[in-house]
């Protein structure tokens, strides 16, 4: 059987179950009635004609009696009781109880019409008008039982009349059990309806609470797993936050770690490029400086990378006059290029002095990370970098004559940590980052990069930057937070580091500008000697005992405010430089940051900022 037949089969039998319990309900009244419509006939009729309407009265009456009982058992086993099992042979009892009944007043119609009174014909013609009349709504839900119950109240009386003397009543009679059987159709067929009708509606509203009821759950099975996820997503995010703050953490302390001891090296290394030095111990302490550089690139390209990651990188445009960054980048690498016997050419293809504006540090530092790329992948002939102004935008050109690229290099040169030649034995050094910090700082201003390669005969790394053609005055201008010296004392300032070394490099350092240095060791000494005289400038390491330089900044600040005091310039000079860290320098009052390790030409622009100090033309040059 399909599944269609079965839920069809099953949606009868309950229809008729329906009409059964509904053909019962008013069964017992029904009966009520039939026993009073049989005394009043009884009672009706004539003297002489009685003793034949006693037997039937008690035959009527028995037959009734009968069916109350077979009514109560047939209602128990609709109602699932112990006779539920007889339910067919109770419903088969009940209809013949309904027909026996009928039965009678058809017999009683049938004999008496054609010899009793006419009055007592009227009477018996009235109450079987009136029994039928009922049946066509009471017995609507039983449909082949109720027509035939209604045949026999009316079929034989008419039969009766019509073979009598009363014909006209006879036609009127059978035209009378027409009509009742047309409506016991039309009742049984609407009483049908209406329990499909709330069988459906009752399926409709079980589905809907139903349907109700899979929703609840579904929501809630919805809210349990939204609350699980948001609480994975939350665990996950405060996952990433923690490491991304002990990444930071991290960075700031390899970066302070690294840069303090670079800031001797090279602070050393620039102060002996001053000293009466042969041509060997020169080229030795060029090699030291050079070396000295290169780790600190590396050490500002994982930063860098990760300020680009976490979208905190900024770009400080200003004006540059692009011979100053060509002769940067010859002496930042000439050593290299010397030290491996390869020739290095820088090519400016524009007027000396035409001055650009855009961010000159990381410019060098791009081209940088391209010359030194170039010079360690190239055996034999050199490298030459071409630098060429076009309308607002900077063409920059590295062209090497190396062991080139292969082709299916050329797609990961651009990703992190890759390496040309993987293997343990390379000669080449570096950690990988540098062209993905190159594309990264590219993108950040604006700008395009590009590669082409041929094995055995070199590369070419193409870079174009938008570098507007500015003013050479805007690149003399300077932000001065200058003293009110008068000129006939020399500037002092206050070199504050825990480090001894790095107040002996500084003030090293400041010496060819004529700068009168005096020293603390910590915040607390900083403040004291800031409260015994006043300084042109103060030099401010950040991590020191007892008090740290942010916390001598802002207590400086505060007295200043104070006391009405004249506001000093501070620079902090630190190796921690992750930006939330420089924000934090600017927010306690510092006016710049100068990093570690110090460069001279970087101290030479600061001292000319804070102080006015030009010193000597060859003060930075030398270093």
């Amino acid at each position: 059987m399909t599944p269609a037949r079965g839920r069809s089969s099953i949606q009868r039998k309950s229809l008729t179950l329906d009409l059964i319990r509904q053909a019962s309900r008013n069964s017992v009244a029904t009966m009520g009635v039939q026993a009073a419509a049989a005394v009043g006939v009884t009672l009706a009729t004539l003297p002489s004609e009685r003793p034949f309407y006693w037997m039937w009265l008690a035959t009527t009456l028995a037959v009734l009696l009968v069916r109350v009982v077979v009514d109560r058992l047939l209602a128990s086993a609709l109602r699932g009781g112990a006779l539920a099992k007889h339910l067919d042979g109770l419903v088969a009892t009940f209809s013949a109880g309904l027909l026996v009944s009928a039965a009678l007043w058809a017999i009683l119609a049938w004999l008496r019409f054609p010899i009793d009174s006419q009055r007592t014909r009227f009477v018996i013609i009235v109450v079987l008008s009136a029994l039928a009349g009922g049946a066509t709504g009471v017995l609507s839900p039983m449909k082949l039982t109720g027509r035939i119950y209604i045949s026999l109240i009316l079929l034989p009386a008419s039969t009766a009349l019509l073979l009598g003397q009363d014909r006209a009543l006879g036609l009127l009679g059978a035209a009378f059990w027409l009509v009742m059987l047309a409506g016991h159709r039309n009742n049984h067929a609407l009483l049908v309806d209406s329990i499909q009708l709330r069988d459906q509606n009752r399926d409709l509203v079980e589905a809907l609470a139903r349907r109700g009821r899979d929703l609840n759950t579904l929501n809630q099975e919805l809210e349990a797993r939204v609350a699980l996820r948001t609480q994975q997503l939350q665990a996950a995010s405060e996952r990433a936050q923690s490491a991304n703050e002990a990444k930071s953490r991290f960075l700031a302390t390899v970066s302070h770690e690294m840069r303090t001891p670079l800031n001797a090296i090279l602070g050393v290394g620039q102060i002996l490029g001053r000293s009466s030095l042969d041509k060997t111990q020169r080229e030795q302490v060029r090699e030291m400086k050079g070396a000295a550089r290169r780790l600190r690139m590396m050490v500002d390209d994982v930063l860098d990378l990760c300020r680009l990651d976490d979208g905190a990188l900024r770009l400080k445009p200003r004006a540059f006059a692009l011979a100053a960054l060509a002769q940067s980048l010859d002496d930042l690498h000439r050593p290299t290029a010397d030290a491996r016997g390869l020739r290095l050419t820088m090519q400016l293809e524009a007027a000396a002095g035409e001055t650009r504006l855009g961010d000159l540090d990381r410019l060098r530092q791009l081209v940088s990370v391209l010359i030194d790329n170039a010079l360690k992948f190239t055996q034999a002939g050199g490298v030459d970098c071409r630098i060429v102004g076009a309308g607002d935008e900077l063409r920059i050109e590295v062209i090497d004559t190396g062991d080139g690229v292969a082709p299916e290099k050329m797609a990961v040169i651009f990703e992190r940590f890759s390496q040309l030649d993987d293997s343990t034995k390379r000669a080449a050094g570096g950690i990988g980052l540098g062209l993905a910090l190159c594309q990264g700082l590219v993108a950040k201003m604006g700008g395009q990069m590009s590669a082409t390669s041929e094995p055995g005969r070199g590369s070419t790394f193409a870079l174009r930057i938008p570098c507007p053609v500015t003013t050479a005055e805007a690149a003399s201008r300077t932000a001065v937070l200058r003293s009110d010296d008068d000129g006939e004392e020399p500037p002092t300032l206050l070199v504050v580091d825990d480090n001894a070394i790095n107040r002996k490099i500084i003030a090293a350092l400041v010496e060819p500008f004529g700068i009168a240095c005096g020293f603390a060791a910590d915040g607390r000494e900083a403040l004291e000697a800031w409260r015994r005289q006043p300084w042109d400038a103060i030099f401010m390491d950040v991590h020191m005992p007892v008090m740290d330089g942010v916390e001598a900044t802002r207590a400086i600040r505060q007295e200043e405010d104070r006391l009405g005091r004249r506001r000093v310039p501070i620079v902090a000079v630190t190796a921690s430089l992750l930006e939330q860290e420089t924000a934090g320098y600017h927010a306690a009052g510092m006016d710049d940051v100068l990093p570690k390790p110090i460069e001279a030409s970087a101290l030479a622009q600061m001292l000319a900022r804070c102080v006015g100090a030009g010193g000597p033309a060859s003060a930075a040059g030398k270093a």
